[in-house]
């Protein structure tokens, strides 16, 4: 397997921040049936009931729920009537299945970012709505997927739209304390990372080059000049790769996975797999007589991350992280979820695991006879 990695630029733009971002705020699905998906992540990520909004809550064309744990947080939106806007999420879900629409960002100043997006060259999708405690507005990105750039003012609803609803007690193990990356698979690689460059004045990050022998792809992350804000971007370099299959099977760009970060990975893959959860199988080999040489010395006992299928890499001297992989959540093959534990100073993203991964994954589309 071959890897190719890049250090932050030595030009590196520290402290450039164009946009005044200042996280992710959010992330909304299109989905075929709004409780179930909302059921989904209470009941298999520990999540808990946030907002709700329909049409009889002023959300037009949609009816959705908003769950989330920590910083995150995720809307499950189905379409609901009629009208352009229902019309609009039925057409997505015709095309692309269920899966992501927006990738929305925190930002100091709605109005700000969204003109200085403008003037750098992205296309506007929503103009600014705003009120005492919100304003918001939104930017086309890769395929039909959108970032909503929203600033929260003040303590209220979620959004416009919605009503917000309590929540449940925290009595499991699963524990997310935010989005540490959100990876996207398009067709044409380099123009979407200049885009994030000229856009947000985001840094090239790390640039990966990986072949397995049966499949490959190619894999640029961009991040904000502070690290809060960390988007992989993958293109297929072989016609059987996974992430030809996402595009085939999304059709089109889209997200292909999301990562959120836990502080305690084995508490956390254990309670989700005592939910359900589903993951991508990890060969015993894997914790074989090199893992110690690979990984040096760890917090984690090797027994127990074996028995929970734990992978593990370290990226430096200070840092190591380990992670592990769903299965794809939908009916198409095309989105999945990764937990994620960082030590350290641990910054990158499992590049030394990832000829287990892609062998997981390739075993998967060996399943569904696309490989």
């Amino acid at each position: 397997m071959s890897r190719t990695f890049f250090e932050k630029p030595v030009e590196r733009k520290t402290g450039v921040n164009p946009l005044g971002l200042r996280g992710f705020d959010h992330i909304e699905f299109y989905v075929d049936r709004a409780d179930q998906w909302r059921d989904f992540f209470v009941e298999k990520y520990g999540m808990f009931p946030r907002a709700y909004g329909d049409t009889t809550t002023g959300l037009a064309g949609r009816r959705a729920h908003v769950v989330g744990q920590g910083r995150v947080n995720f809307v499950v939106s189905e379409p609901q009537g009629g009208g352009p806007e229902a019309d609009f999420v039925r057409q997505h879900l015709d095309h692309h299945g269920c899966g992501v629409r927006d990738v929305a960002f925190k930002v100091r100043d709605a109005k700000h970012a969204l003109g200085e997006a403008l003037r750098r060259g992205a296309g506007a999708v929503r103009g600014i709505y705003e009120d005492d405690t919100i304003a918001h507005a939104a930017i086309a990105a890769y395929g039909d997927t959108i970032h909503s750039l929203v600033e929260r003012k003040a303590h209220g609803e979620f959004m416009p739209g919605f009503r917000n609803v309590a929540g449940g007690i925290e009595d499991r193990e699963i524990n997310f304390a935010m989005i540490d990356h959100v990876v996207a698979n398009v067709e044409r690689m380099d123009e979407w990372v200049t885009y994030y460059e000229q856009v947000f004045g985001f840094d090239l990050f790390m640039h990966f080059d990986i072949n397995t022998g049966r499949s490959a792809l190619m894999s640029k992350v961009v991040s904000s000049t502070d690290g809060w804000v960390k988007l992989p971007i993958n293109e297929p370099s072989s016609a059987n790769s996974q992430i030809q299959e996402f595009l085939d099977q999304y059709r089109g760009a889209g997200v292909q996975h999301i990562a959120l970060l836990t502080p305690d990975i084995t508490a956390t893959i254990a309670e989700m797999r005592r939910m359900g959860q589903e993951f991508l199988d990890v060969p015993d080999s894997y914790y074989d007589e090199t893992f110690a040489e690979r990984v040096g010395t760890i917090e984690e006992d090797r027994d127990e991350l074996k028995r929970l299928k734990i992978l593990v890499d370290r990226d430096n001297e200070t840092g190591y992280l380990l992670q592990l992989f769903t299965k794809c959540v939908f009916a198409r093959p095309t989105l999945f979820f990764e937990v994620i534990q960082r030590r350290g100073r641990s910054v990158g993203f499992g590049e030394g695991n990832f000829r287990a991964l892609f062998e997981a994954i390739e075993r998967e589309q060996a399943r569904r006879g696309t490989l």
